[in-house]
C-alpha cells in the first residue's frame, strides 16, 4: 500500500493512525491523499483512480460498482463496531435496540 495514495480525513488523528498508519511495517511512508468526510465524496475519488481506501467488507455489498474493486486484506486485525448515542437524547427505543444488539452479538455489543 505504500505505493498508493490513501484517502485521508479520519478525525481525530489517532483514529486515522489506527485506520491507516503513517508507515508500513517495513518503515516505508504511506502517502495520505484527499480528505473526505462522507462516502459520497469517497466513491468518485476511488473510481477516478486518485487514491485507494480501507473500508469494511460490507462496503462491497452496499456500494458495488463496476469501476471499483474490493480486495480483502487477510492479515489485518478484525474491525470492531460499537453502538453509541448522546445520553441527552436516549429513549426507550434506543435502550431496547441496544438491549437486542447485546443479545444478538454480545461479543461486539459493548458493556453495560
Amino acid at each position: 500500500m505504500a505505493d498508493e495514495i490513501v484517502i485521508g480525513g479520519a478525525k481525530p488523528d489517532y483514529w486515522r493512525q489506527a485506520l491507516v498508519p503513517s508507515h508500513t511495517p517495513g518503515g516505508r511512508p504511506i502517502r495520505v491523499g484527499p480528505a473526505v468526510t462522507a462516502e459520497s465524496e469517497l466513491l468518485p475519488i476511488l473510481s477516478n483512480g486518485e487514491a485507494v481506501a480501507l473500508v469494511h467488507s460490507h462496503a462491497s455489498r452496499y456500494h458495488s460498482r463496476p469501476d471499483i474493486v474490493y480486495v480483502p486484506i487477510r492479515d489485518a486485525p478484525p474491525a470492531r463496531w460499537a453502538l453509541l448515542w448522546r445520553t441527552a437524547t436516549e429513549t426507550d427505543l434506543i435502550r431496547s435496540f441496544a438491549h437486542t444488539a447485546r443479545q444478538v452479538g454480545p461479543s461486539v455489543a459493548g458493556h453495560e
